[in-house]
């Protein structure tokens, strides 16, 4: 999931099993990373739903996952907004090329159910779909 102006952006990645997630306020990246509990990078990949929790308040950024929380990011601190009115792009970024805090160029393969943000299930049949998606159902179930 990434949205990225020309400096300010929130990233919530997977690479290599770990689940990162790193935002820029303007006063340096403040980011955090939740590796698995065993060791396995492919433990998100069960065929089992997941739920991944990712929380920017101010200058602290925290991340969990099924209920298993990583240590908290913490940022400088009287920065705290994120300003961006780009596109929140879920999945993928169409030309990830060059954007700052980008750690992997794969795009994501796999399900989502629902994604939530400030409180508001998303419907992500009602956003735009590029490339091989699938809206509605998921194939690997």
């Amino acid at each position: 999931m990434a949205v990225h102006s020309s400096y300010d952006f929130m990233l919530l990645q997977m690479v290599e099993g770990k689940v990162m997630f790193s935002v820029e306020n303007g006063a340096g990246i403040i980011s955090v990373t939740f590796e698995p509990l065993n060791g396995n990078s492919y433990w998100l990949c069960d065929g089992y739903w997941h739920n991944i929790q990712a929380v920017k308040t101010k200058n602290v950024v925290t991340l969990s996952i099924d209920g298993h929380s990583s240590t908290p990011g913490i940022g400088q601190a009287g920065v705290s907004s994120t300003d961006t009115k780009d596109p929140l792009y879920v999945g993928g970024v169409p030309d990830p090329t060059g954007l700052r805090g980008m750690n992997t160029m794969q795009n994501f393969v796999g399900c989502m159910r629902y994604v939530e943000l400030n409180g508001v299930i998303q419907k992500l049949v009602d956003g735009r779909a590029f490339g091989n998606v699938t809206l509605n159902s998921c194939p690997t179930i």
